[in-house]
């Protein structure tokens, strides 16, 4: 094999390698949205027991609890409200601030306000939010 030849079909492998990494990178969302957004997931909806050692902590205002992929806060003004724990700039986990009335983002410091929009980037989705209905120490978490 002449050296011009090796050469040549060394480059045709290096793009072929080169062409095969960008088409797999193709293949991923694009979307910064790390919520799955198909209509084909089930819709939430489960309880939480008040009376439970694990969920006493949503009786005093300004405590949150994650769950199923949701997290519920009871705020100072002795509401209830639950967002996705997911972060939708990268998905990391939502974390309550109750003084800020607010969630926050550890990863890149996105923040929402109570009821799942956004306050300050870098994220620009909402967070999915979700209804709540307390009947007794049944604390329901649903969507429509």
């Amino acid at each position: 094999m002449e050296r011009k030849e090796f050469l040549s079909l060394l480059g045709s492998s290096a793009a072929a390698l080169f062409a095969v990494g960008c088409l797999g990178g193709c293949s991923s969302s694009d979307s910064e949205d790390p919520q799955p957004g198909g209509g084909n997931q089930p819709k939430k909806d489960f309880t939480l027991n008040l009376a439970l050692p694990a969920n006493a902590s949503l009786k005093t205002p300004g405590n949150a609890l994650i769950s199923s992929g949701v997290i519920v806060a009871f705020t100072n003004t002795s509401t209830y409200v639950a967002v996705s724990s997911t972060c939708t700039h990268q998905g990391g986990t939502i974390m309550y601030n109750a003084t800020g009335k607010r969630f926050d983002c550890p990863v890149h410091g996105s923040a929402f306000n109570e009821n799942g929009s956004v306050l300050n980037g870098p994220a620009a989705t909402a967070l999915k939010q979700y209804k709540t209905t307390l009947t007794g120490d049944t604390l329901r978490v649903y969507e429509d």
